[in-house]
């Protein structure tokens, strides 16, 4: 679970395409998934990561999936050192 200015947005950006074939590369999709929806099986294409769409989907996400001690804060190193 990621936070921050526009979040999903960003995380989305750096996953990639919901389809793996037409992710770009340098995105965990295009790097790293192998499947495409020209694939005719009766399962869908399994994804090698998820990324919310925004950031309401991303509460509903994050509370069924980890449980609340799971999730931890913690100050960046700018944070802690900011005057």
């Amino acid at each position: 679970v990621l936070e921050g200015v526009a979040a999903p947005a960003t995380v989305r950006k750096m996953v990639g395409t919901t389809n793996p074939e037409e992710a770009l590369p340098g995105t965990i999709r295009g790097d790293y998934s192998h499947q495409s929806f020209a694939y005719k099986n009766p399962k869908s294409v399994m994804n090698v990561i998820h990324a919310s769409g925004d950031e309401e989907e991303a509460s509903l996400e994050i509370a069924l999936w980890f449980k609340p001690e799971e999730l931890f804060e913690y100050k960046t190193v700018h944070e802690a050192y900011t005057l």
